[in-house]
């Protein structure tokens, strides 16, 4: 069984939208097994490195099942607001049933089309995604994140960054995991006018690329 055989019954092929998650909770079994038990604390490594604090209004990008917003929305607290955007009506339907608080807020949409106003928000995180895009969107992704961004505002991105080991085990499942290495948009970042941009390997298996959106920074072409 090839990795894209094992991930077919947790996400959907929707074409020019990219892969969309279909079964939740396949999905979070999945990734209790990739990051041994440890994604609690991943996520609580990812809040910090975004920067996010009391007060912000902070974007997750292809939020899932909503884990990474809940955690990122306990940060600002009800001075600001956790929003999640997520392209499948599953996930979004899930989560608006899940979670009552009232400072939190999830939207259906594509990265490459999101629907928010420009400079809405002071963080925008996007974690496990890019590679669900269609190569020919993530520039637009990209662009999009810089667009709904304040000048100032930070910008965090991240994917799976194994360790030599797990890619012993999993390289026969998921093949090469280069095509998911966040570095590989360093360059697009840049021309897009991000700066400061910094990349951290996490202990959980994953490599975190932040930057930040200057206050003098010009739109995106």
């Amino acid at each position: 069984m090839t990795g894209n055989q094992l991930l077919t019954p947790m996400f959907v092929d929707d074409g020019d939208t990219g892969l969309l998650i279909a079964g939740l909770r396949r999905y979070n079994v999945f990734t209790s097994v990739f990051f041994l038990g440890r994604h609690r604390a991943l996520l609580t490594e990812l809040v910090t490195a975004s920067g996010v604090g009391p007060g912000d209004r902070v974007l997750d990008i292809g939020c899932g099942p909503g884990k990474l917003v809940r955690v990122l929305g306990a940060v600002t607290g009800s001075a600001g607001a956790a929003v999640g955007v997520d392209p499948s009506a599953a996930a979004i339907d899930d989560n608006r049933r899940r979670d009552r608080m009232p400072h939190h807020r999830y939207e259906q949409g594509p990265a490459q089309r999101l629907p928010f106003e420009d400079g809405e928000f002071d963080v925008v995180t996007s974690t496990f995604v890019m590679h669900h895009i269609p190569e020919q969107h993530r520039g637009e992704a990209l662009t999009q994140m810089w667009r709904v961004l304040r000048p100032g505002g930070r910008l965090l991105l991240a994917d799976a960054a194994p360790s030599p080991r797990m890619r012993r085990l999993l390289g026969p499942l998921f093949g090469d995991f280069e095509a998911v290495d966040i570095r590989r948009y360093r360059e697009h970042l840049t021309a897009t006018g991000f700066t400061d941009l910094a990349y951290t390997r996490s202990r959980y298996q994953t490599g975190i690329l932040t930057g930040v959106k200057p206050v003098s920074g010009t739109a995106a072409h």
